[in-house]
C-alpha cells in the first residue's frame, strides 16, 4: 500500500512532457538505436552499442532496479526482484565470461518512490541537472550502485540510467516535468509492452556486437509482488540454454 501511495504522490507531481512519437518496443530481430546511451560512474554519458564488444559475439544485458539510495536494503539494491535475479547474473557470468560472452549490467533509478528511500519525491522525472536535491539523489544512487558492485552482488560494474530512459514508462499520467530536459523518441524500448508494474525490471537481453537482439528477452520475474501474482517467467536455465545455441 505504501509504495502505491508512493507512485500516486509521484503522479500528481507530473506533467506531460512526451517525445511526438516513440520507437516501438524491442523485440527479437530488432537492432537498438545507436543513440541509446547509459552513465558510467562519473556520470558521463556512454552510447550503450559502445559496449557490446564480446569476443564471442553475444553480450549479455542485465536491465536491473539499481542502488537503494543507501536506505539498507538487500544487496543495496532498491528493486527485491532484481536483488532474486543477481544470482542468475553471476552464475552466468561465472559460467560464460571466460568464453568470450560481454556481460553489461545498467541499473534504473527509483524514479517513482524516491521519497520512500530518502529522497526527494519524483526527483529524478521533476528536478533539473542542476538541481541540488537532484544532485544529492543521483549520488546517492551512484554510491548504493557502487556499494552493491563492491559488495559482490553484482560481477561487473554497473553503468547508470539515472534518468530511467531505457525503461521508461510511456503513460501520459507519469511523465517527468519539463526540468527533467528532453524525452528521447527511444526512451522506454526496452520496456515490455506488456508490462503492468510501474518499473518493469529485472530483465536480461541477449544482443550480438552490432546491436541486433538476438533471442527474446528474459522478462517478468515477480518474486516480491505489489498488488500483483508471484510469476517467474524465466530461469537460469532458460539463458543459459539459449547461450548455449547461440555459442
Amino acid at each position: 500500500m505504501k509504495v502505491l501511495q508512493s507512485l500516486l504522490v509521484f503522479a500528481l507531481l507530473c506533467q506531460s512532457l512526451f517525445a511526438a512519437e516513440f520507437e516501438t518496443e524491442y523485440a527479437e530481430g530488432d537492432t537498438i538505436s545507436p543513440a541509446i546511451f547509459v552513465e558510467n560512474m562519473d556520470g558521463s554519458h556512454v552510447q550503450l552499442a559502445s559496449l557490446l564488444q564480446a569476443e564471442s559475439g553475444i553480450n549479455v544485458l542485465f536491465i536491473f532496479g539499481g542502488g537503494d539510495l543507501g536506505s539498507g536494503m538487500p544487496g543495496h539494491l532498491w528493486c527485491p526482484d532484481s536483488f532474486e535475479d543477481t544470482h542468475i547474473l553471476r552464475t552466468l557470468h561465472g559460467r560464460y565470461a571466460d568464453r568470450g560472452v560481454n556481460f553489461i549490467a545498467v541499473a534504473e533509478a527509483p524514479v517513482y518512490h524516491s521519497q520512500m528511500l530518502g529522497q526527494k519525491a519524483g526527483v529524478f522525472l521533476t528536478d533539473s541537472d542542476g538541481s541540488a536535491d537532484f544532485a544529492a539523489a543521483s549520488n546517492a544512487f551512484r554510491d548504493s550502485t557502487r556499494a552493491a558492485f563492491e559488495s559482490g552482488i553484482l560481477p561487473v560494474q554497473p553503468y547508470l540510467d539515472t534518468r530511467f530512459r531505457l525503461m521508461f514508462n510511456r503513460r501520459e499520467d507519469l511523465a517527468p516535468r519539463e526540468e527533467y530536459g528532453q524525452v528521447h523518441d527511444w526512451q522506454g524500448v526496452f520496456r515490455n509492452p506488456r508490462e503492468t508494474q510501474f518499473y518493469g525490471v529485472p530483465g536480461f537481453w541477449l544482443l550480438d556486437n552490432s546491436g541486433r537482439v538476438i533471442h527474446a528477452p528474459f522478462q517478468g520475474n515477480i518474486y516480491h509482488p505489489h498488488d500483483a501474482e508471484v510469476t517467474i517467467s524465466y530461469t537460469f536455465s532458460d539463458i543459459e540454454d539459449a547461450l548455449k545455441a547461440l555459442l
